[in-house]
């Protein structure tokens, strides 16, 4: 696979941060792959912690006329986001070092690195490539070998 396949497959995605910084967000390194794999797998455990809590979350004032609703969030949501976010905060800066191929440093230095907001664009922008490349590029691909194995 070339250079030009791969840039296909999962295409570079840029941010770039209010210090002028720009972040590629790119294909992690194949050596990554079990230290990724186990990052994701930490966070995933304690993102379905969260997903316990969701019960704690009531929408409220729907105005289907303006498209507007209101929020209330019980404290066992908040406790629970507080925690995730202690918990595993480190693992998710080192996420993005990897995905982004800039030291974890660079994501806790206050002037250069990123504020909340685009350490969120980031993530979301990690999380919406992988996703669609397992949905729209790599599913296709696959069940195509599937069937062509099949036919055989």
């Amino acid at each position: 696979m070339s250079k030009n396949d791969l840039d296909i497959l999962i295409p570079e995605s840029t941010v770039t941060l209010l210090s002028g910084e720009s972040v590629d967000i790119q294909p992690f390194p194949f050596a990554k792959l079990p230290r990724v794999v186990a990052l994701l797998n930490s966070v995933g455990v304690g993102f379905f912690g969260l997903l316990e809590a969701r019960n704690g979350m009531t929408v409220t004032n729907v105005d289907p006329n303006t498209g507007t609703a209101g929020l209330e969030i019980d404290d066992l949501v908040i406790n629970k986001v507080n925690e995730f976010i202690e918990s595993h905060f480190d693992e998710v800066v080192e996420i993005m070092a990897i995905y982004c191929r800039q030291p974890k440093d660079f994501f806790l230095d206050e002037d250069k690195g990123p504020n909340v907001e685009e350490a969120c664009q980031i993530l979301l922008t990690i999380v919406d490539r992988h996703f669609s490349f397992f949905t729209k590029t790599l599913r296709p691909i696959l069940e195509s070998i599937r069937s062509k194995a099949k036919a055989k």
